[in-house]
């Protein structure tokens, strides 16, 4: 019997209906089952039947191929007298898969009641069983195949991938992505063009590297992007050729060009896949292999990219950044940084709406992008905020580009009806060479430079300075922010508490304030006036004061049956960002009810100037809290030249007397008196005081002597660990109780 190599295949399928094909003819010595080529894939019995076959293979073709038409099914006697029936196995749409062989014995063969067409019109199930799974083993051969064609179109993809993410730029994922395309397919010459985006990245095969590549971009760009308008898939066009020219890409080629859209779902661009170097032409798995390329170099352009104006995102511009910088040698000449923040693009976006808003960032960006030389690139770093790498180029040249654009800022104002509203630029110019890479980032000198800008009254443009103080003390403001970020995510903050002494026999329930220390990533103590002034300026006070709350209170309801025999108060520090935060205060009122903590162990500080500056909301937040049971306080009472004046209309239960009065209060005549003032007002208000920063004896005798209630600072009690000073507070109660 001759070998078939889809043999096993065909005998698992055919073999299903062996049990149905012996229950309808039990008289049937065996079934086998013959493909188109005669050979036999299956038998009933097993066994190799040499005869059988032998007949099988002599049969005439004619015979074979008339089998669906016959009246009668063909009935033959073998030599030894054994007699077959032949039945055609047709598919679904009548083609032919083979033939089910029936044999008897020659006995069987004499029997009157032996009658072929019976015989067929009973096996009709069995033959239809055979013919169903054939088929179904046909197509999921097929599906196989295609699967792994699909496979092996993949692996490649996933290799690209794979390059792609081990590339260390989105220009280098891009690169990849051109030239491991093209050698899969076996291409001259490959391409990527983004006009609108100045991207062009290019690979050339050794066989064209005579091509004029800009000949061919400018056919690409010129004959076939119109071509490929509309177009959703990969497009195969015809190149004729170039008749007496030796050039390899002058013979005429195939072109496979793959569009690349944008937002709107025009063609902004193409990956172009010029002429494959054996020249054979492209298949659908071609076209199925550049869609998917497609895809990720799209992907890779949306993380690169700002879909609004088409410039690059914050991401994309640092990768080329560190490019650039990576690049730069000693003596190289300077690379600058132009960095501009929109003023008042939040009250366009208030007044107008969100759509005027958008108006003017595209305003912003045609005005980048005008007479930008070839070596420039503009990012739009964040919503209001752009910023123009210029390569090769002196600080002049570039101060000189940063005032034209700034006076051209003219053409932002945005107008509406009757009303109007100007836009302009803070812009902040930093040069990047070799020595300045060395010491820093370039972008963030670029922005501080920006951020003095604005400072030093908006709409104008200044350089960034090393010497210059207030850049300085910015600089290291951004450099804490991580930090501090760091700390409120993890362990870097700590609670501190410094006692303040009753200095009257009226009262002596135990009092202390909660301070705040914080250790950086290095393990070293952060300098608090540092802390807060980059807190405060890029507005991480309320997460601040969330942690100190939430973090105060838990330690607190730890030790609440001693603060309440001893009814001692615990004052909280809130910040004037916070006094502005919809949010916080619901926060505040759900971790004390929470915690079932007593409100009345705890007072709330706030700053006099806070308060004024915020006056509506500084209000509310006291009501609130009062009303819930708890104290508030104003910190650095006085400073203010009104305080007097605006002391009637807070609902307060302390004053805190500012520090300035308190620190010279045994030397200065007008700070005793300032005190005194305070205090007199105070008692007629029945609001109890307290003098900050008694730093020594002769000045708690003398605020005391004034009448002020408490005392606070040095003398009295130095800062420490919340846990020691609740402790302490309890040994104090004892002795007293003693």
């Amino acid at each position: 019997m001759a070998a078939n190599p889809q043999s096993l295949e065909v005998k698992n399928n055919v073999s299903k209906a062996q049990a149905l094909l012996h229950s309808l003819v039990p008289r049937a010595q065996c079934f086998c089952y013959y493909d188109n080529a005669r050979d036999c894939g299956w038998s009933s019995d097993g066994v190799q039947d040499h005869e059988l076959h032998d007949f099988i293979t002599e049969l005439p073709d004619e015979l074979i191929e008339g089998l669906a038409d016959a009246d009668e099914p063909l009935r033959r006697s073998l030599p030894s007298g054994r007699i077959v029936i032949i039945l055609p196995v047709d598919g679904r749409q009548g083609e032919r898969l083979g033939m089910l062989v029936a044999l008897f014995s020659k006995d069987a063969g004499k029997s009157a009641s032996f009658n072929p067409g019976l015989i067929r019109n009973i096996l009709v199930p069995a033959i239809d069983v055979i013919a169903e799974s054939l088929h179904i083993a046909s197509r999921l051969g097929l599906m196989e195949r295609e699967v792994a064609r699909a496979r092996a179109e993949l692996d490649i993809v996933y290799d690209i991938d794979e390059k792609i993410h081990g590339a260390r730029t989105r220009q280098s994922s891009l690169g990849q992505l051109v030239g491991q395309s093209g050698r899969f397919l076996g291409i001259g010459y490959s391409v990527l063009m983004i006009p609108s985006k100045r991207i062009r990245i290019s690979a050339t095969h050794s066989s064209w590297k005579n091509v004029n590549r800009k000949v061919l971009n400018r056919y690409l760009v010129e004959q076939l992007f119109a071509q490929v308008e509309g177009e959703r898939a990969p497009v195969i066009f015809q190149i004729p050729s170039v008749e007496g020219s030796d050039v390899a890409a002058a013979h005429g080629y195939e072109a496979l060009l793959s569009p690349l859209l944008d937002s709107q779902d025009n063609v902004e661009g193409v990956l172009a896949q010029i002429g494959r170097v054996e020249q054979q032409p492209f298949k659908k798995s071609d076209i199925r292999f550049m869609a998917n390329v497609v895809r990720k170099v799209t992907h890779v352009i949306d993380e690169s990219f700002d879909t609004m104006t088409g410039f690059m995102n914050r991401s994309g511009f640092e990768d080329q950044l560190n490019e650039v910088s990576e690049e730069l040698e000693p003596g190289d000449e300077a690379h600058q940084l132009i960095y501009f923040d929109l003023d008042n693009l939040q009250l366009v976006n208030d007044t107008f709406g969100r759509e005027a808003g958008d108006e003017v960032i595209m305003r912003v960006a045609r005005l980048l992008e005008q007479d930008l030389p070839k070596t420039g690139v503009v990012s739009r770093l964040a919503g209001d905020e752009f910023c123009m790498l210029l390569t090769r180029t002196d600080l002049t040249m570039a101060l000189d580009r940063a005032n034209k654009i700034r006076e051209q800022s003219g053409s932002l104002r945005y107008l509406e009806g009757d009303k109007s509203l100007q836009v302009t630029m803070s812009i902040g110019v930093a040069e990047l060479n070799y020595e300045t890479n060395a010491r820093g980032s370039a972008l963030t000198h670029a922005r501080m430079a920006c951020q003095a800008a604005k400072d030093r009254g908006r709409d104008r443009v200044e350089v960034y300075d090393e010497d210059d103080q207030s850049i300085l003390r910015r600089y290291d403001d951004m450099q804490l922010v991580s930090e501090i970020q760091r700390a409120i995510d993890g362990q870097g903050l700590e609670l501190m508490a410094q006692p303040i002494k009753c200095l009257t026999s009226k009262n002596h329930n135990p009092r202390c304030e909660v301070l705040l220390r914080m250790v950086d990533s290095h393990g070293e103590r952060v300098d608090t006036g540092a802390l807060f002034s980059a807190a405060e300026r890029y507005r991480l006070m309320p997460q601040i004061d969330r942690w100190v709350v939430s973090s105060t209170i838990a330690t607190l309801v730890a030790a609440r049956e001693q603060l309440e025999e001893q009814s001692a108060v615990i004052s909280i520090n809130l910040s004037g960002q916070s006094l502005g935060d919809k949010e916080i205060l619901e926060f505040i009122e759900g971790e004390i009810k929470q915690s079932g903590l007593s409100p009345g162990r705890l007072c709330f500080e706030i700053t006099e100037s806070a308060a004024v500056a915020k006056l509506d909301r500084a209000q509310v937040f006291i009501d609130r809290l009062r009303q819930l049971g708890c104290g508030f306080s104003l910190d650095d009472f006085g400073a203010g030249l009104s305080s007097f004046a605006y002391l009637k209309n807070f609902k307060v239960d302390m004053l805190k007397i500012d520090g300035g009065f308190v620190h010279d209060i045994t030397t200065n005549r007008i700070s005793e008196s300032m005190v005194a003032a305070i205090t007199q007002v105070a008692k007629v208000m029945e609001l109890e005081t307290v003098a900050e920063y008694v730093e020594d004896e002769a000045t708690r005798e003398l605020v005391a002597s004034l009448g002020v209630d408490y005392a606070q600072g040095h003398s009295i009690g130095r800062p420490v660990p919340i846990r020691e000073a609740l402790a302490s507070m309890s040994e104090t109660s004892e002795s007293r109780s003693d």
